[in-house]
């Protein structure tokens, strides 16, 4: 038996692709975009979530048969707009977790012997409402100075809500914040070196999520410098996370704007980005088909079937190729730029007009 007579074996389709050209499994891949960008934006962050949104996104649905780029774009904006609310969510319950105690940096110059200065600091309560008082403390360890020639003069805290801010005007955050402090504590510190216990109680207002820092001062005996010694939260920000003022919605609508802003220019614009390059190369690909499709053949009556449209990327038909021409010779049809007949090979003049009546065939 010839090969060429040999049976093809088609390969039947994947039952997960075809459960994704169903309605049920479009929302299932929407679903899932919107799911792994939501917890790519909780857990790492909207820089890292643009490959997962790319990949989830737009590149499964690809792969999965959707190559519509208009759908395309229809899906990405719809995972882009229930992704913002639900991450805003999460952030405003991940925010809302009181976190651990603080210390200050254990290498010198804010240590002498590889331990702490300022340990423990923390806030409590962690949530409350407007108007609450909150209890801020810290557990001052002088000893741990390099001594003699350094002793500590007061603590200090400032509470604002930009993290990290020690005064009213920050290079954090755009002026106007609201911004309490500083406060501070000369009683039983100032040239102490036993461990004591410092505390600060701070009435705070309005609904807002708080950041504070604490630092110690400290004087060097020798040439009277003063020196700060600041909380070191390693967590990337300046300051420490909390108290939160307000309930739950209160929290949510303070961070979904924000939650929007990076979702829709981080994640949204690479997502745009990829798809139009993606359009491109479908409609090029889409042209290039259409270049190489032969010619249509003539009917038995003499006419010539009109050549089938080829769909553009977004979905709108394209315009049909230029009429044809007989060729001379063989009466074949041919196109106008063509220089030689496909059939019979017969040189074509291009002079000839494209509305000529094609000849019938003798039968």
């Amino acid at each position: 038996m010839e090969w060429a007579s040999w049976p093809r074996r088609v390969q039947p389709p994947s039952a997960i692709k075809t459960f994704a050209t169903r309605p049920i499994g479009r929302v299932a891949l929407i679903a899932l975009a919107i799911g792994t960008l939501v917890g790519a934006l909780l857990e790492l962050g909207p820089f890292i979530a643009i490959p997962t949104f790319l990949l989830f996104g737009l590149a499964l649905p690809i792969y999965m048969g959707e190559k519509r780029p208009r759908r395309l774009a229809v899906w990405g904006l719809v995972g882009l707009l229930i992704a913002s609310p639900l991450a805003g969510l999460g952030e405003a319950a991940m925010l809302r977790t009181p976190p651990g105690a603080v210390n200050s940096p254990t290498v010198f110059p804010d240590s002498g012997n590889s331990s702490a200065v300022l340990q423990g600091a923390k806030v409590a309560p962690y949530l409350g409402g407007g108007g609450s008082t909150f209890v801020f403390t810290v557990h001052l360890v002088p000893g741990n100075l390099p001594y003699p020639q350094t002793q500590v003069a007061w603590v200090e805290l400032w509470v604002s809500t930009c993290p990290g801010a020690t005064s009213s005007s920050s290079n954090y955050c755009a002026s106007g914040y609201p911004f309490y402090g500083p406060f501070n504590d000369t009683f039983g510190t100032a040239g102490t070196r036993n461990s004591t216990m410092v505390q600060f109680n701070v009435t705070l207002h309005g609904d807002n999520i708080w950041w504070w820092q604490m630092a110690a001062a400290t004087r060097n005996t020798t040439g009277g410098n003063i020196t700060w010694i600041f909380l070191d939260p390693q967590t990337g920000y300046p300051g420490v996370e909390g108290p939160i003022t307000g309930d739950f919605l209160s929290t949510v609508g303070i961070v979904l704007p924000s939650v929007y802003q990076y979702v829709l220019i981080y994640d949204g614009v690479p997502f745009y980005i990829a798809l139009l390059v993606y359009a491109l190369f479908k409609s090029r690909e889409a042209r290039r088909k259409a270049a190489r499709a032969p010619p249509p053949e003539p009917r038995d009556d003499g006419t010539t079937p009109a050549p089938a449209s080829v769909p553009t990327a977004g979905g709108t038909p394209a315009p049909p190729p230029k009429p044809e021409l007989s060729c001379p010779n063989c009466k074949a049809v041919v196109y106008p730029n063509e220089a030689n007949c496909w059939k019979c090979g017969a040189p074509l003049s291009k002079s000839a007009p494209s509305s000529a009546p094609l000849a019938s065939a003798p039968k």
